[in-house]
């Protein structure tokens, strides 16, 4: 059912591909589960003979309004992206050549930056969110129990987009060293210029709490710890200290579990109050795996 033509490298793979039914002439959108066990790599292109064009949609919300914008590719870090009924992403089927009903198959064409071209078919059905709903979740990693607090995002990517901006953060968790660490990686795209970091989670026995290291691609770094409640996460002040030698203050309130959590992060000031800074509200977009 699937017809793979890819680099040997790469190792991507296309779960949970769906599309919605719709009549000649109108427009139809498309889901698929990208798994990417390889190194982070790029949708580049879409297309069907079916349609007069596929392009990649990213819902937007600011400041209450909605906009549907058309991106030129898609960010596939290790680990993956899921293109998920009811998240920002999917893939829309432009000005249908043929009507698509509900029960058949429509084949559709991927081209990877790195992993190639990939042609696979796509079922149709009513409801998409439904359809994907149906499909197995992906079993939770197995970890040291005093890591656990933080399970529910491990295994998993979540994306979220900064306010007032198209900017997105993206965070990919995985269990490192028969999960005695967990293993953040995230990627913001968007802006001027490339930014990443990885983050590393450990239980430290001495302050028996659970304690961060974070390395920016700019050579940033900063330290702290994270510590759960019944509401989420407090990351207590960590001061952050840039390429430059400059340090700046921060702090960081996490709530939220499941399908979706939000982030509130807060810069210290010179006369020692807090503002503001920002509200994140992520939510999953896709499987992690291990880095290689």
């Amino acid at each position: 059912m699937l017809a793979l033509t890819m680099a040997l490298a790469a190792q991507v793979t296309l779960d949970n591909r769906i599309v919605r039914a719709a009549p000649a002439g109108g427009d139809a959108a498309a889901y698929v589960a990208i798994a990417n066990a390889g190194e982070a790599d790029r949708l580049v292109g879409v297309s069907c003979d079916c349609a007069e064009r596929v392009e990649i949609h990213r819902v937007a919300r600011t400041d209450g309004n909605v906009s549907m914008n058309a991106e030129l590719a898609l960010a596939v870090p290790g680990g993956g992206v899921e293109i998920r009924p009811g998240s920002p992403l999917h893939l829309m089927l432009m000005n249908l050549r043929t009507p698509i009903a509900a029960g058949t198959t429509v084949p559709l064409t991927l081209r990877f930056e790195q992993a190639g071209t990939m042609t696979a078919s796509f079922t149709a059905t009513e409801n998409t969110a439904t359809a994907w709903q149906a499909s197995p979740a992906p079993a939770a990693p197995a970890l040291a129990a005093e890591l656990r607090p933080l399970a529910f995002m491990v295994g998993q990517c979540w994306s979220a987009t900064f306010p007032n901006s198209t900017r997105t953060d993206t965070h990919c968790y995985t269990p490192m060293l028969g999960g005695r660490f967990i293993r953040d990686i995230h990627v913001v795209e968007g802006g001027p210029t490339p930014y990443s970091g990885e983050s590393i989670y450990r239980w430290d026995p001495r302050a028996r709490r659970l304690r961060y290291d974070y390395y920016a691609s700019d050579g940033g770094y900063s330290a702290g710890f994270a510590d759960p409640n019944a509401t989420g996460i407090e990351f207590p002040e960590e001061a952050y200290v840039g390429a430059d030698g400059q340090t700046m203050m921060l702090r960081t309130v996490q709530t939220g579990s499941g399908e979706a959590y939000a982030r509130t992060t807060f810069a210290r000031q010179p006369g020692g109050s807090w503002r503001e800074m920002w509200t994140m509200r992520f939510t999953r977009v896709g499987p992690a795996t291990a880095p290689r």
